[in-house]
């Protein structure tokens, strides 16, 4: 047996996590997280379904991370706690997860260090690596052989012929395993709609130049904690214009100290400056990297723009470079906080135009040289909404190299050998919400139930009735978020449930949670049918 097992990944940008396995082992593939949509109100993160691994515990022999991004080793915090397995990645990877853990509290972790040279072999399988190109340093390429065949996944990944590190993907190597032969190969499918190539990193680099030495007063540049090669970019050009450096954001502090550490990041301590102390310093002389590209509402950036950030005060003069593109969902806390700056008289650069931002994330042509020179027997499309598997699946089709091509989803079981891939079993996945305090919701009808009372608010009755159940004195019913309603209405209301109680629902025998049940159900009906609403309804049964 060799099964490919999709827990994410598939569904968007986010949760991304699978699994393969033999007879006798499992191998799983990145943990991570997903970010909250906008209408899961008090959700932080999701994090995958983890209970089929569970169930077989006993077989998974160990985690492989492709990169340090969230989206692919957030979870993994959530999932040792379950499975304790050795976690394989790279050497910046595994510092940001070392941190992530540490802030759990746990100490009973393995981390196994990998580069391009490394080779993890178990009975079945046989991974070695590959350095790719990404917007984080250590990404790598996963190479799996197995008595099957060799299966590659490509992790994220851009093909960048100038990379701030110098650290280009070996293409020779890349053929080389073409020319082995490559059963299964998943790819990374983001950018599979924008045409033409991804440009550089370095690109941004000269943008800064550009933009930094004719600016006059401070400077903010807000990006990804974790685009370690834009923030060194910055760092080195604010260094050639005498600017000192300050670090903004929990994310941004963490990341860049942990990236400093382990050699990613360059800069001498005495460069840096504490955020409380900026006025001790000209203008001209400071550079802030910030938290907040995304809008987040508690980020710096967007603490700084609602004059809620204790330690600095934004004024006319500044300046703040936006070096990401909004997520797609983001938008609107994306230029929500750029207007909330430029009506405080700062001039924010954002537009794409302005080339301060660069993709992580290959595009078409690149995508198809990795298909050109694998050439794989089978493919699938990963790391992305449907759209973007589709746009992949039809470049592989398009390119006639491939014998089958299959679109997974989240929670597909498929089957992998020579004759060809075909789906074999659907897992039914339950994501788990957590919220800023790190409390679980695991049932999805709760996120239901909160976007319901967002939208048409919340109705409570108080329903009295004595040991015989007969009402006992007048019910009261109250609203809150619900189009106002005149008393009439209300008055309207409560007589449809009193007679409905005399009529249908006064039986002795009527249980607590079926009565409320019922209570429940019959307001929702009387308030659709008059005013188009369905409020989360709240009956509290008082027994006398």
């Amino acid at each position: 047996m060799l099964n490919l097992i999709f827990f994410g990944g598939l569904d968007g940008i986010g949760k991304n996590m699978m699994a393969f396995e033999s007879d006798d082992e499992i191998v799983v593939l990145d943990v991570g997280i997903m970010f909250p949509d906008i209408d899961m109100y008090g959700i932080d993160k999701v994090i995958p379904d983890f209970s089929y691994l569970i169930e077989k515990k006993d077989k998974i022999k160990c985690i492989l991370i492709s990169h340090g991004h969230e989206d692919h080793i957030g979870a993994i915090a959530y999932f040792l706690e379950h499975i304790n397995v050795p976690i394989y990645g790279t050497k910046l990877s595994l510092g940001l997860i070392e941190h992530k853990l540490k802030e759990k509290g746990r100490r009973d972790y393995q981390l196994e260090t990998i580069n391009e040279n490394s080779i993890v072999e178990f009975d079945f399988f046989k991974m070695s690596f590959l350095r790719v190109s990404h917007s984080i340093p250590d990404g790598v390429m996963t190479i799996i052989d197995t008595p099957k065949g060799k299966i590659v996944h490509s992790g994220d990944f851009k093909i960048d012929y100038t990379p701030v590190d110098g650290k280009v993907v070996d293409l020779n190597r890349i053929a080389e395993i073409g020319q082995d032969g490559v059963l299964l190969f998943l790819s990374d499918s983001t950018n599979a709609g924008r045409k033409g190539h991804t440009r550089s990193e370095s690109n941004v680099g000269e943008s800064f130049d550009r933009v930094f030495k004719g600016i006059k007063g401070r400077l903010l540049v807000t990006t990804f904690s974790s685009n370690i090669h834009r923030i060194q970019q910055a760092i080195t050009t604010a260094k050639n214009y005498g600017r000192k450096i300050c670090f903004a954001g929990l994310s941004m502090e963490n990341t860049s100290k942990i990236a400093k550490r382990l050699g990613y990041l360059d800069f001498d301590n005495d460069d840096v400056f504490f955020i409380g102390d900026v006025d001790k310093y000209a203008d001209n002389e400071v550079l802030i990297l910030t938290t907040g590209s995304q809008g987040e509402p508690l980020a710096a950036l967007s603490r700084i723009a609602n004059d809620s950030y204790r330690l600095f005060q934004i004024k006319t003069g500044d300046t703040v470079i936006m070096s990401a593109l909004p997520i797609p969902g983001n938008e609107k806390t994306v230029y929500s906080t750029i207007d909330k700056l430029g009506r405080k008289g700062i001039k924010v650069i954002y537009e794409e135009a302005s080339k301060m931002h660069v993709s992580g994330h290959a595009h078409q042509e690149e995508l198809k040289l990795f298909l050109m020179l694998l050439k794989p027997q089978f493919f699938i499309p990963v790391h992305g909404e449907f759209r973007h598997l589709s746009a992949h699946a039809k470049l592989a089709e398009d390119l006639g190299i491939v014998d089958d091509i299959l679109i997974a989803e989240n929670g597909d079981v498929i089957s992998i050998s020579s004759d060809g891939i075909k789906t074999v079993n659907q897992l039914e996945l339950h994501s788990t919400y957590i919220d800023s305090n790190d409390m679980r919701l695991e049932d999805e009808s709760l996120i239901e139930e909160r976007q319901n009372m967002a939208n048409d608010g919340v109705v409570a009755i108080t329903f009295p009735i004595d040991p015989k159940g007969n009402l006992k004195g007048d019910l009261n019913v109250v609203s809150k978020g619900v189009t106002t309603c005149p008393e009439e209405f209300m008055n309207g209301l409560k007589a449809s449930i009193v007679d409905q109680y005399h009529h249908v629902l006064s039986k002795n025998d009527m249980s607590h949670d079926v009565l409320a049940a019922k209570l429940e159900d019959m307001v929702k009906k009387y308030m659709t049918k008059r005013i188009g609403k369905r409020p989360a309804v709240i009956p509290l049964i008082i027994k006398s």
